[in-house]
C-alpha cells in the first residue's frame, strides 16, 4: 500500500512531451521555513544549517552537504524499464542532490555577502562540478538557487543546490541543439553573436537609449534578453566563449562575483523597503560526458527569473502558459532594462 511516507522515488517518461519527470514523494516531508518578501526573525532552533546545528557546525565560509530530502539517489543505476504492451516507461531515480551553504549567517543573502565569500562560493561550485563530472554516468550538472517562499524555498538560511542528472534536461537540450545548429549554419556561436549585437545597439543609442543591457564589467554582460520570458529576467553572459565554470580564469571569477552580487542587489533595490526579491538563479554550464566534440560549442551563462512584475504584483503561470507552453510577458525588455540600470545599489 502506497502512502505519503513510502519512498517510491523514480523517473517516469512522458510520451507526449518526450521528457523524464522526477517523482519524489518523500520531499513532502521536508521542514518548511520559507522567506517572504519581508525579513523574518531568526529561528535557530528550526534551522539545521546554523552553526549551532549539526549540519552547520564547524568553522567554514561555504559548505557542501548532501540533501537529506533528495529527489535523486546516487546509489541507484539509471536503467530504463518498459512495461510490455504499454506506453509506460520508468527508471530508477539515479542522480545526485547537494546543498551548498553560502554563509554561517542565517540572516545573510547573496546580496549581502562579502566579495571574498562569493569568491569562495564560486570556487566551491567549481570543485563540486569537477568532482561530479568524474561520475561518468552523469550528463548534466545543474547549479541553482531558489530564493524566497514565493519560489518554494523551504529553508531561509542562505543556500543553493546542485542537481546532477544521467540525461540532459529538456531546456538545456534545446539550448545545446541551438548552439550546434547555429554553429553548423553560421560557423559561429549564437550567444557570442547576441553579445556583439547587444553591445553594438548600445553604442548606437544615445545615452544607452533602449538598450537591454543592465550592467557589465570586463568579463561579463548582464541583460534582459530580447526574448525574455519573465518581466525582469536577467542573463549574465561571459564575454569570452567558454563552456563551463571549471574553465573560468581567476580574473573572471573576480568579475563574476562582482556582477552576480550587483544583479541581486539591483533586484532587492527594485523591490525596495529593504526586503529581498524572490528569484531562481539557474547556472547553465555545458552537458558533460556526452562523448561529443560539440560540448565546447556551449556558451556559459547564468539566468535569473523572478515572478515579480511590479510592486505587490507576482506573475503566476496560468491557462495559456500551463496549457500551451506559450509564455505571456508583462513588459518589454527594453523598458525594464532601463529601470534596472537606473537603480542604485
Amino acid at each position: 500500500m502506497l502512502d505519503e511516507k513510502s519512498d517510491k522515488s523514480q523517473y517516469r517518461w512522458d510520451p507526449f512531451q518526450k521528457e523524464w519527470i522526477i517523482y519524489a514523494p518523500k520531499r513532502n516531508l521536508r521542514p518548511f521555513q520559507g522567506k517572504n518578501f519581508k525579513k523574518e526573525p531568526k529561528k535557530t532552533w528550526t534551522c539545521p544549517f546554523c552553526p549551532d546545528a549539526p549540519e552547520g557546525s564547524g568553522k567554514w565560509v561555504v559548505k557542501q552537504l548532501p540533501n537529506r530530502f533528495a529527489s535523486l539517489d546516487e546509489t541507484k543505476h539509471f536503467s530504463i524499464e518498459k512495461i510490455m504492451g504499454s506506453f509506460k516507461k520508468t527508471a530508477p531515480n539515479y542522480g545526485k542532490c547537494e546543498v551548498i551553504l553560502y554563509s554561517q549567517d542565517h540572516d545573510a543573502s547573496f546580496g549581502t555577502l562579502e566579495h571574498q565569500n562569493i569568491i569562495a562560493l564560486i570556487k566551491m561550485w567549481q570543485e563540486r562540478f569537477a568532482a561530479i563530472k568524474n561520475m561518468k554516468d552523469m550528463k548534466y550538472i545543474f547549479i541553482m538557487e531558489n530564493r524566497g517562499k514565493e519560489i518554494g524555498n523551504s529553508m531561509t538560511h542562505p543556500h543553493g543546490q546542485i542537481f546532477s542528472f544521467p540525461f540532459i534536461p529538456p531546456k538545456i537540450e534545446k539550448e545545446y541543439l541551438a548552439f550546434k545548429q547555429y554553429n553548423k549554419e553560421k560557423n559561429s556561436c549564437i550567444l557570442c553573436d547576441i553579445l556583439k549585437e547587444e553591445q553594438n545597439e548600445k553604442n548606437e543609442l544615445k545615452n544607452g537609449g533602449n538598450s537591454r543591457i543592465v550592467c557589465e564589467n570586463d568579463d561579463f554582460l548582464a541583460i534582459i534578453p530580447y526574448y525574455a520570458h519573465w518581466a525582469f529576467e536577467i542573463h549574465i553572459i561571459s564575454k569570452r566563449h567558454f563552456r563551463s565554470l571549471i574553465e573560468i580564469t581567476e580574473t573572471e571569477i573576480e568579475s563574476l562575483a562582482q556582477i552576480m552580487k550587483k544583479i541581486v542587489q539591483k533586484y532587492d533595490a527594485l523591490h525596495g523597503d529593504g526586503n529581498i526579491m524572490p528569484y531562481v538563479m539557474a547556472m547553465h554550464n555545458s552537458p558533460v560526458n556526452t562523448k561529443e566534440n560539440s560540448e565546447n560549442l556551449f556558451h556559459f551563462h547564468i539566468e535569473y527569473y523572478t515572478p515579480f512584475r511590479g510592486k505587490e504584483k507576482l506573475k503566476f503561470l496560468a491557462g495559456v502558459e500551463l496549457g500551451t507552453g506559450t509564455m505571456i510577458c508583462d513588459a518589454l525588455p527594453e523598458l525594464n532594462a532601463k529601470i534596472m540600470r537606473e537603480l542604485s545599489t
